[in-house]
């Protein structure tokens, strides 16, 4: 009994694994996974795609990422712009919501949008962090905009 105790504790070693953080350019909620996205890598298709951030396992040496060639500012312009479109629809949505409304009673969609919104929010901070003041007054002017 004691080694079959001994023999599973010391089989239960923590897994070690590297996470990759994106956000999806498509519904604006943040990813994470054990495996890289599949642009990860592939300069080419990087360009295009969201930027993906690994979270390295605490004490695990940092495996060098693949040379990219450095993106150029209209390239993150676009991309900026595609996240703040999708973000001013979401803010609509958000700020159609009445005053104090209890986050627990919401919807599942709508509480997914609400996650995205906030997630797109902090991605769009450390992308565009000079946009914030821009994205701050279009967010008053949805709120002052609907009757209460």
């Amino acid at each position: 009994m004691r080694l079959t105790l001994l023999v599973l504790a010391l089989g239960a070693v923590p897994a070690h694994a590297d996470i990759y953080r994106w956000v999806d350019p498509a519904t604006g909620s943040v990813k994470f996974s054990n495996t890289p996205p599949p642009w990860y890598g592939d300069p080419a298709r990087e360009r295009s795609a969201p930027p993906v951030e690994v979270i390295r396992e605490r004490g695990t040496p940092a495996r060098p990422k693949p040379a990219a060639p450095p993106e150029g500012a209209a390239a993150r312009a676009t991309a900026v712009a595609a996240l703040e479109t999708r973000w001013y629809e979401l803010a609509k949505l958000v700020a159609a919501l009445p005053p104090g409304a209890d986050l627990g009673r919401l919807d599942p969609t709508v509480r997914q949008q609400l996650e995205a919104y906030r997630a797109l929010g902090a991605e769009l901070e450390r992308l565009d962090p000079a946009g914030s003041t821009r994205r701050r007054a279009a967010e008053a002017d949805l709120r002052a905009g609907l009757p209460r």
